[in-house]
Order: structure tokens, then sequence, then C-alpha cells
């Protein structure tokens, strides 16, 4: 090992091994300043001392080695009276060398990943050159482009492949190519819904990887990428998930008023209500099945239709309660409000307004009615035409002519048949309809008018209206007895959207959440049925909500108890059943593929 000595190596008194930098003098001229470069590499010889205040007077501080004290001394500022242009120093061989050494240790560190690979035949290990097959669904889409179909770069240049690496390349605009989805792409959780203003921007590959195989099944997703972004992480789902709301899942009021409590307790059990329909009774009382449709059971289990489950016990009672449109001596709802007089309106104005009534129908029957309805213009002949729809003009002439007269008409048979009659009943003279059954068309279209005209007008007008509503909706003798089961719903629609209130109406609507009963039910405790998880909570004031004039959702108590996370956990276990986030959660609310992704080229334009 040579013992030599660089010629120059006492040239300047900073030079050592380890600095970073040399004095940018040394490559020019071969002679450093003595001062030589700072850490961070900036010129320290712009001066040759740093003088010293010493009394009243600056003192040169100028090394022996630099040649001692200069004769002229600092200036009288304190600064140095030597300056010099400041160097540019350079990068010393040491430096140099632990740079190529670092190089070459990740080149090293490379070759070892994409290197020989001892197991195959091949030169290099196949996963640096192959990602791995992909998915069956994906395989036969990429057959023209090849990996260039997701990854824009891989059909670029040299350039264009060095230059990815420093830019984004997200493979998910190319998704939305084929894959659609409801609110915003790329939106966790598709921003929906959309009052949540501060969703993050998630990209596909965040939860879905290709190239695991063609048997991988792309749309699961494991637990662990849902805890990446929900704080509230957790292991499994008995010990981990947040117990479900207290309504859950039912918040929502149904449409139609059936109590199960007191069905399934009192009106199915109690002789004198069973007596109607035994055989029913009798299987309802123990069996859900008896109403319940389970055979078409998905998220939800609907009801069977009206003329199996409830006209056995109802039919009657509907086509008893009879539609009073007009009496010779009493301002009815009906006609309060075709009339346009409050209820408790002065009855000697009222007997001239029925009085001039009588004559108009006694002249031109129906006509005089529907001009009461308000308007001539189409949609009032058509709200006319359901409102009065099948009373005959000579019936209408009859009873008008016959009250205009002060006379009274003959005695109606009590079992006639359905529809309008104008007559002497137990109740007294009266121009009725007899509903034909449940959901008639007469009835419903009466109903319907009432709730409108709850809305806008005039205040008298509205009262007027709302109050002939109390009685048509009167759950003993209002007409159709429909206010039984759909007074709450039909107070609650929009005027605008009254056709909801004669519909089932679905559960609550939630986007992430998926279920089904069907396959539940074959999983169910004999005994207990479905019972094993909708219990009935007979303390509920369920009855309050249908009752109200104005019902709030809000305030609406079901007659099931709240479904608790724990009757879930029983099955969804470690062990048991499979508990992962998917099984009940969706993330895309929303999902269609885009037909028309067939049809596109190798840029993305549609052929034609």
């Amino acid at each position: 090992m040579s013992t030599g000595r660089r010629p120059g190596h006492d040239a300047a008194a900073y030079e050592r091994p380890a600095q970073p930098y040399l004095c940018g003098r040394t490559s020019l001229w071969r002679k450093a300043c003595w001062q030589g470069p700072g850490a961070l590499g900036e010129c320290g010889g712009a001066f040759e001392c740093i003088p010293v205040r010493s009394g009243d007077r600056w003192e040169c501080r100028r090394p022996k080695q630099a040649g001692g004290r200069c004769s002229a001394g600092p200036l009288p500022n304190g600064c140095c009276s030597h300056r010099h242009a400041p160097c540019a120093p350079v990068t010393g061989l040491r430096r140099l060398r632990a740079r190529v050494s670092l190089v070459a240790l990740l080149a090293l560190v490379v070759v070892l990943i994409i290197g020989p690979d001892p197991t195959a035949r091949t030169a290099v290990n196949s996963a640096a050159l192959d990602a791995g097959r992909l998915s069956s669904v994906h395989a036969g889409f990429t057959r023209e482009q090849g990996c260039a179909a997701c990854h824009a770069s891989h059909g670029k240049d040299a350039w264009g492949w060095f230059s990815a690496a420093f830019r984004s390349n997200d493979p998910s605009t190319g998704c939305v190519q084929c894959h659609g989805f409801a609110g915003e792409t790329m939106r966790a959780h598709n921003a929906v819904p959309a009052k949540r203003g501060d969703a993050a921007e998630v990209s596909c590959v965040r939860c879905h990887t290709e190239h695991q195989g063609a048997e991988v099944k792309l749309a699961r997703v494991r637990d662990q990428v849902c805890a990446n972004c929900h704080e509230k992480s957790f292991s499994d789902f008995p010990a981990g998930h947040p117990q479900f709301a207290a309504r859950y899942p039912y918040a929502k009021p149904g449409a139609i008023n059936f109590d199960h409590a007191k069905h399934v307790n009192q009106y199915f059990a109690d002789a004198k209500y069973a007596r109607r329909s035994p055989k029913f009774a009798a299987a309802a009382r123990t069996q859900c099945t008896a109403c319940h449709e389970v055979e078409s059971a998905t998220r939800e289990v609907r009801p069977k239709p009206y003329a199996e489950v409830c006209a056995g016990c109802h039919e009657a009672q509907i086509q008893k309660a009879r539609l009073v449109l007009l009496e010779p001596e009493r301002l009815t709802p009906a006609a309060s409000v075709l009339l346009g007089m409050p209820k408790d309106a002065d009855e000697a104005d009222a007997g001239k307004r029925l009085a001039k009534l009588w004559d108009a129908m006694s002249r031109s029957g129906t006509e005089a009615l529907g001009e009461l309805v308000g308007g001539r213009d189409a949609d009032a002949r058509k709200r006319a035409a359901g409102l009065f729809d099948g009373l005959a003009v000579a019936t209408a002439q009859s009873a008008g002519a016959t009250w205009s007269s002060r006379k009274t008409l003959r005695p109606v048979d009590e079992d006639a048949p359905a529809g309008w009659n104008a007559g002497e009943t137990s109740d007294g003279q009266a121009l009725f309809y007899r509903p034909r059954g449940h959901a008639d068309p007469v009835v419903r279209a009466w109903l319907e008018y009432l709730r409108t005209g709850t809305k806008g007008g005039d205040e008298l007008r509205t009262q007027i209206a709302a109050d002939a509503l109390d009685q048509f909706l009167d759950k003993d003798t209002g007409p159709g007895a429909c206010g039984t089961c759909h007074a709450a719903a039909l107070r609650s629609a929009a005027p605008d959207k009254l056709e909801s209130a004669w519909k089932y109406a679905a559960s609550e609507t939630r986007p992430f959440i998926r279920y089904s009963h069907a396959p539940h039910l074959e999983l169910l405790d004999p005994a207990a049925g479905c019972r094993s998880c909708h219990e009935l909570n007979a303390s509920a004031r369920y009855a309050k909500y249908h009752a109200a004039s104005n019902p709030k959702p809000a305030a609406y108590e079901s007659n099931f108890a709240s479904m608790k996370k724990q009757t879930c956990a029983a099955c969804h276990r470690e062990g048991y059943v499979d508990s992962a986030c998917q099984v009940c959660h969706s993330y895309h609310a929303g999902h269609e593929l885009k037909l028309g992704f067939r049809q596109k080229d190798s840029k993305g334009a549609p052929n034609k």
C-alpha cells in the first residue's frame, strides 16, 4: 500500500478525506484559498479574514499560513479590505465515489428482484415481465390492444415509459369507459348521498386488483380495504360492528294501518272476530306466511293481495259503509264542499243554497252537480266524471225534482245493488253511493278530491275540505271504511302524489345495504318461524300515528321491536356464516354496464 502523499496536499489547511466539497480555485489555478468551502458547498474565501474589533479599532485576523496580518488592515466599517470574487466549489472525490457506490447497490437490488429465477428455466423472474393473468371477465377485452388497453403508457416509446414513472397513470379512466355508476364516479361511494360534500376521491385500483388469475372475483373486496377509509374499523362483525339504529328497520311508516300485535293477539285469537274467516285466522295466528308471499321474498316479503288475506273479514264492512252525497234537510260533508259552505253554516242560508241546487238538478241532473266541482276546463270535467261516475241523469233529476217540490222519495231496499241510489233509508232521505268493494273508484275519487282541497286555495275552502276529509276518513262512519287502513297514508301523501297512499310502501331505501330474506327463510327455527328475528312490541304506540289528523313520520312507532345486532351475530360470526363487510354492504350506489363498449375502437371512439 502506498504511503506517498498526493502532490500539493498541504496547499490548503482545510483538506480532509471526508470533506464533501473542494475549493473551486484548485481546479483553475491549482491553489486553494485557506478557508475552503462551507458544509453546504458555498464559497468561504470571498474575504481573506474576519476582522475583530479591539477597543475603537478593527484588527486583521488573517492567519500566518495565509500571509499574516495585512498592511492595509480592515476597512472603517469592519470589513476585510482584501475581497475576491467567490468561486464555485466542486464535489470532492470521496463524495463522487459514494454516489457511484449507491447507484451500483441499487442496480444490484433491481437485478436481484428481476434477475434469474432459480425455480424456473427462464433468464429472469417471470413476474418482472408478466404481472399475471387477467380475470376472465377482462381477458377478452385486451386481445387487440394488449396492456395498452388499461395502461396508456405501455404502447409508447422509451421516453414515454421513463416519464410515466413521474406522473399519475391511474387506469380508472379506462374502467369507466365500460362501467357506469350513479353519482360522481371517482368519489367515495359515488358521493351518495349528495349532502356529503367531503367525500374523498377514490380510484378503482384502491379496491380492485387485477392480474390475480382468471378465476378471481374482482368485485370481492377484503374487509381491510374498507378499513382504509372507515375510521371505526373492527376485526369482526359481532365485536366491532356498531349497534343498529333505534328504530331499524321499521322507522318508515307503511301505507296500510295494520296492527300486527292486535291482529295476532286479539283478532285472530278471539272467536268473536275469528269466526268471520276461521281457517285463515287459525293459520295467521301462528304463521306469518298466511299473509306474506315467501315464494317471491327478496329484501322484503310483501303481503298477499287483499282478496286473499283481508277480504274475508273486511269486504262486508266496505260495502256497508255508504257515501251520502246529498240529503234534503242537512248539509252533508260532500254538499258542504260542493257548495263551499262550512259544516256549521247558517241553516237558513244552507236551506236556500240546497233549494237552488234541487231546482238545478231537476232540470239538468248530473250536469248541475258537475258545475259545482269547479271550473269548466277538461281537468274539471274529468274530475267531475270520477266523482259522479255511474250516477244516472234520471236518478239525479228525480231526486232534485222530488226535494224541490218538498216530497219524499220512495224507500230503497237496504240490500240494493252497489252503485248510486236515491230514496228513503233507515237513516232518512238521501242520494247515496254504495261501494262495490275494495278500491272502489268513486270513493277513491272523492277522497283524493278532498285531500287535494286541503292544500292551497283560500282558507275557508281549505278548512271545509279538511272537515269533510275527516268525516270521510272516520273509521266507523266513513264511506267504504277506507279510513280504517288508509287515513294516515292519505293525509301524509303529497297532493300531487296521492297514488302512493293506495300502494304498498316499500321499506326505506338504503343504497349501501343489501339484504334478502330468501336464503334466511330456510334457516329459521321451525317453532319460532319469522319471529326468530321479528319480535312484536305490544307496548308500542302504533295506533297513535294512524289516528292523528296530521301524522308525522318522526312520531311513528312500529309494533315490531327494533332489530338487534345480536340477532344477526348469532349466525354471522367466525366459524359459522360469512360476516365480511360485503355480505350486507355495497360500495357503489348503482352500477350499469355500458353496452356500447363493444363498439369502441382502440382509441375509444365508437366504430361506425
